[in-house]
């Protein structure tokens, strides 16, 4: 792991996000609501979220080369999600401008255990259009990796894979939210990283044993994706790609917010994929995820590749 984080310290990554970027209403709660019950919350926030966004801000973090491509509106949420991404490093010019839409939104609810539950207003994410990435095709060609989520419109996650798989990068596609991907895209995904809820909408099944992943992973790479890591929460991930079977364990930590976790291991993942050992990346994922469990809100919780090297040397 030492000769890992000198690479990624030393040797910066060029990545490619298309995304969705999204102001997050987060709401603290005792517990989650039950249908039809009015419940008092602890405390409301406001926070820079959505999974493109997070996963790009995380990658700088982290110390890679963003290139992010997404849509925002022209809103005082618009304008204060390009001053972040400016603040995080992250270039601006190839993110388009909605004129009628609002920014996304996403309502957050986070009880006392760290647990979430989420609704998406898409709102100008689904302004990016398959034209509008496109246009941007050049940026392709100066990538690595390319990494993408399915908050998008379908249409436009499909062309940005494939004009990333032409262009030569490493193809990662998080498949969150749970929405049904084009048969005749699989084959462009290198590697596909659903969560357990995720995993059960592609598949029809849970990935609760170590036989359930196995079948899952075995399902998703017989669509056509070379390589599956499916995210486990607490327990940490499965990777298949049929030949290599295995479990990665989670790391304890003491857990406040999970939101955005799951993006957090998936930058991780992004980075470090290709550079070691297949069990040293994801051994990084998670500890990218962890860490991003120990702190309240979306892009707020996203580590420094100094703060997880520092973690990785504790354990």
């Amino acid at each position: 792991m030492k000769e890992l984080l000198n690479i990624l310290k030393n040797q910066q990554r060029s990545v490619v996000v298309v995304g969705s970027a999204n102001v997050d209403m987060v709401a603290k709660v005792p517990r989650m609501p039950k249908e039809g019950e009015s419940l008092r919350g602890d405390s409301l926030s406001v926070v820079f979220g959505g999974k493109g966004a997070n996963q790009a801000v995380a990658l700088a973090r982290l110390g890679a080369k963003v290139r992010f491509i997404a849509c925002v509106g022209k809103d005082q949420y618009g304008k204060a999600m390009k001053q972040n991404f400016k603040n995080e490093g992250i270039p601006t010019h190839t993110i388009k401008e909605a004129v009628d839409s609002l920014s996304g939104t996403a309502l957050i609810f986070v009880d006392k255990t760290g647990k979430n539950s989420i609704v998406v207003i898409p709102g100008a994410n689904h302004d990016l259009k398959p034209k509008d990435v496109i246009q941007q095709k050049g940026i392709f060609k100066k990538g690595d990796v390319f990494l993408t989520q399915l908050e998008l419109l379908s249409e436009t996650v499909e062309a940005s894979i494939i004009l990333a798989k032409e262009a030569g990068l490493i193809t990662i596609v998080d498949a969150g939210p749970p929405r049904k991907i084009s048969k005749y895209i699989f084959p462009y995904i290198d590697i596909i990283s659903p969560n357990e809820t995720e995993t059960e909408f592609l598949v029809g099944k849970k990935p609760e044993t170590k036989k359930d992943c196995q079948v899952c992973a075995e399902k998703l790479m017989k669509m056509g994706a070379r390589a599956v890591v499916l995210k486990l929460g607490a327990r940490g991930c499965f990777y298949s790609d049929g030949e290599k079977k295995f479990f990665i364990n989670g790391y304890k930590i003491n857990t406040v917010d999970t939101t955005a976790a799951g993006d957090a291991f998936t930058a991780g993942l992004a980075l470090a994929w290709g550079r070691t050992s297949i069990e040293e990346a994801l051994q990084f994922a998670n500890a990218v995820g962890a860490l991003a469990c120990t702190r309240f809100g979306a892009q707020p919780s996203m580590p420094t590749l100094s703060e997880v090297s520092t973690f990785l040397k504790q354990i």
